[in-house]
């Protein structure tokens, strides 16, 4: 797939503004992610149909990990449960 150079200009004009506002806290969101996929997806002409839940039927498990930073080690008691 070959890109137009202005596309190019565009696209690099998306992800500056995008990453602007969406790094100004430190952190990406998950809709601010979904947010920039969508517009790149609409300047190349790929559809997306992004199906996002609002709610899980199952709670996610809590993990909290806190590491020791001469160490690297995890406290005991603090490991990430093993994968379902």
């Amino acid at each position: 797939m070959e890109i137009p150079i202005f596309k190019i200009f565009m696209i690099f004009g998306i992800v500056s503004g995008w990453a602007k506002t969406a790094l100004a806290d430190g952190k990406v969101t998950l809709l601010e992610a979904v947010a920039l996929v969508t517009q790149l997806a609409e300047i190349l002409g790929i559809k997306t149909e992004l199906e996002i839940p609002t709610a899980t039927t199952e709670p996610l498990p809590e993990t909290h990990e806190t590491e020791h930073a001469a160490t690297g080690d995890i406290e005991p008691g603090n490991e990430r449960p093993p994968p379902r």
